[in-house]
């Protein structure tokens, strides 16, 4: 951990984030007119109360790891830019709750989301909406004491213990004990072979290691075998040593849940190896065959020998089996954190067969989905025209439609009332939900995710769909969730053993 700490300290820049900040206002407080007070028993003082809201501004905060350049924290600038795109769309429709929408972003910088979390308890914000940040676990306890419960509508919950909290609701939420095997056991039926020797690599990190786990339970019940399995550095790693010990481990297909960027550097390594190997292969002279003794045989009575040329029925010496040549990757499997457009320029160098399972549609296919393009429109042309189109930044989007419907219905039930408390309560009762068509049904009150899920490949011309091949539709078979029950609940409350379990994991 201190080295990733050294990572983020040196070297790394602020990114453009520029756009409509909102920070809390000094309030003005009128001076009161003087009573008499009874100077033994005093009367009860009233001190000014934050909510976020007013009869014309409701205002949500953004946590997220405003920091560039780093191996750790990814997504978090596409999660800010879809709240103010969001903010710009609902704006641009009279509002929530006839009331516009402000947004604050509040800078967790990757190792800080505990004093985030504190500074939104004490800011004058409503609710956290969209948020995205690497460690987003730490601090759950402020956000759940009784003084804060900001109701809390993040892109993703990414820790098990944010996934635990009672005032968090996400879109496409994720189980600490129910998880997505549906890739694993389309792949190990495609790839059989390969599906029985699969490698996987955990940043050293506990966080990474639970989720890590997570994914091996689950695909190892729907059909993979994961026979190897390293630990990578968080910084500095060493990406040809850790090539060389997949090939050493003669895995045939590797599943990936770190960011992308290493999965880029750690396949770039075992290109070259494999083709250093090839070389050496191909260059070296085939081995001379040793003799059999069998094919030794003594003179005859006659003095000839067994092996003299008249002896027509000597077979021929075999040739040698040739050295097996270095193993081939049959496939890579990476979560959603691979889908980018960083990956189309890299394909045909990488020259490996890379399936990305994503639960949403593919920007790809925006004619499918009207909320999609709504998305695409607001961010591109209201907000920033060169940003990227990232998953991240959809996911908070979806996560903030989930809260508008927590609004209205909050404010429905009590008849135009609007307070932290109704918001928590109306999201308690949202047990069907599909962010208008984004993804598949999901229960964002009790975080029971969506069976459904697609396979993309990346080409030089764009991501192609894999599974299933009919455009504007997503695999949702109801096995492709898996109970946990080993992993379960690691993480949920982090003892030392967890931790120095995440420690031994290489």
């Amino acid at each position: 951990m201190a080295t990733a700490v050294a990572l983020v300290a040196v070297g790394c820049k602020t990114p453009d984030l520029s756009g409509p900040v909102v920070t809390s206002p000094d309030l003005v407080t009128p001076t009161p007119t003087p009573e008499t007070v009874d100077p033994v028993v005093p009367g009860p003082t009233a001190e000014p109360t934050h909510t976020g809201v007013t009869d014309d501004v409701i205002r949500v905060g953004v946590i997220a790891d405003a920091v560039a350049g780093n191996s750790v924290s990814t997504g978090s600038e596409a999660a800010w830019l879809a709240m103010r795109a969001w903010a710009q769309a609902v704006n641009s429709t009279g509002g929530l709750g006839g009331r516009d929408v402000e947004v604050v972003l509040i800078n967790s910088n990757v190792f800080d989301h505990r004093e985030a979390v504190q500074e939104a308890c004490e800011s004058d914000i409503f609710a956290l909406v969209g948020s995205h940040a690497v460690f987003d676990g730490d601090g759950v306890d402020i956000l759940n004491d009784e003084s804060c419960r900001l109701p809390d509508f993040p892109a993703a919950a990414l820790t098990p213990a944010r996934r635990e909290s009672p005032v968090t609701f996400v879109s496409n939420p994720t189980a600490n004990d129910v998880w997505q095997a549906g890739p694993a056991r389309y792949l190990s039926e495609r790839f059989p072979e390969a599906a029985a020797a699969v490698g996987t690599v955990v940043i050293d990190l506990p966080e990474a290691f639970y989720r890590a786990q997570r994914d091996i339970e689950a695909s190892t019940a729907n059909g993979f075998d994961v026979t190897f399995q390293a630990t990578a550095e968080i910084v500095d790693q060493d990406h040809d040593s850790l090539a060389a010990a997949l090939v050493d481990a003669e895995v045939r297909a590797l599943s990936w849940s770190a960011d992308s960027n290493r999965l880029q550097e750690l396949l770039g390594a075992w290109t070259r190896l494999t083709a250093e190997l090839a070389a050496i292969e191909a260059s070296q002279p085939p081995d001379e065959p040793e003799p059999d003794p069998a094919d030794v045989e003594a003179p005859t009575q006659d003095g000839e020998e067994a092996g003299d040329a008249g002896d027509e029925g000597s077979d021929e010496a075999e040739e040698p089996a040739p050295e097996p040549s270095p193993p081939a990757l049959e496939f890579v499997h990476c979560s959603a954190d691979c889908y980018g457009p960083s990956w189309t320029a890299e394909a045909a160098e990488l020259g490996t067969d890379l399936w990305v399972s994503i639960s949403m549609l593919p920007f790809e296919e925006p004619g499918d989905n009207v909320e999609l393009v709504r998305y695409v429109l607001f961010l591109r042309e209201e907000v920033d025209e060169n940003a990227e189109l990232e998953l991240i930044g959809l996911s908070s989007w979806a996560s903030a439609l989930l809260f508008e419907e927590a609004v209205n219905r909050a404010m429905f039930t009590s008849g135009g009332g609007l307070t932290r408390d109704l918001v928590i309560e109306a999201a308690g009762t949202i047990t069907e939900w599909d962010a208008r068509g984004l993804h598949g049904t999901t229960n964002p009150a009790e975080g029971i995710p969506s069976p459904c899920f697609m396979l993309v490949s990346p080409t030089p011309s764009g991501w192609i769909r894999r599974h299933p091949l009919t455009q504007g539709t997503l695999d949702c078979e109801s096995d492709n969730l898996v109970r946990l029950v080993e992993s379960a609940t690691l993480g949920v409350n982090p003892s030392p053993s967890d931790r120095a379990a995440a420690g031994r994991s290489g």
